[in-house]
């Protein structure tokens, strides 16, 4: 059931997107056919989820605030597309140990890492929960630049506007390149918990400010073929 409903919204989106917005899509050849991976996408429009999906050639899981939970037809929606629910503004555990089995199994999770809706239009910064995924799941990180979404439907909008829709992947990002330094110790003092809790934020703040930059690259490449 879940693989017919999510087969059905991509092709739809896929065809809404193709014929009434010229959807165009970059760099497929970056997302892995195989094994995990978190695919992080910038985030302006309620249109992105249904661009990710659409443009990335793999199946995706996908996690969306618990509201959208509420109505009936959405939920069913959502939990047919394979949808994980998550509380913002908190830390939800049960999510991200979710999110961290999907990934654990193989599956390719989409992420919208800077915590939000950008409501300016331009883009944000990724925000450290990306590298803990990341990191905790040992999956590299495929960056994804949405262009276009913002002026097809802007914050407040009531009715869908005409704009040209692109999209471009970006080479992945690997959780085990340039390791974090460790604070300095005293020496022949031994690791301490803290210590390594340290060491693994700085390392996931990394990620995230790798995944911002590249999403900066693909901006600037979409732009120069203008």
């Amino acid at each position: 059931m879940t693989g017919m409903v999510y087969g059905i919204t991509k092709f739809l989106s896929w065809l809404l997107l193709r014929l009434g917005y010229g959807l165009e899509v970059r760099g497929q050849e970056y997302v892995p056919r195989h094994g995990a991976c978190i695919v992080a996408s910038n985030h302006v429009s309620f249109l992105d989820p249904l661009v990710v999906g659409a443009a990335c050639p793999r199946r995706l899981t996908f996690m969306a605030r618990n509201t959208l939970f509420a109505s009936p037809l959405l939920r069913w929606w959502l939990r047919g597309v394979g949808a994980i629910s998550v509380r913002r503004g908190e830390a939800d555990l049960s999510a991200i140990r979710s999110a961290i089995q999907r990934l654990r199994a193989g599956e390719p999770l989409a992420l919208f890492p800077e915590g939000g809706r950008q409501f300016s239009g331009r883009l944000g910064s990724a925000k450290r929960g990306v590298g803990l995924l990341a990191l905790t799941a040992r999956v590299p990180i495929i960056p994804m630049y949405v262009r276009g979404t913002f002026e097809a439907l802007p914050p407040q909008a009531t009715r869908l506007h005409r704009a040209k829709i692109r999209v471009a992947f970006g080479p992945a990002i690997s959780y085990t390149n340039e390791p974090a330094p460790a604070p300095s110790q005293p020496k022949g003092s031994q690791p301490s918990v803290r210590v390594e809790e340290s060491g693994a934020r700085n390392r996931q703040e990394q990620l995230a400010q790798a995944v911002t930059h590249a999403w900066r690259r693909l901006e600037e490449q979409l732009n120069a073929h203008d």
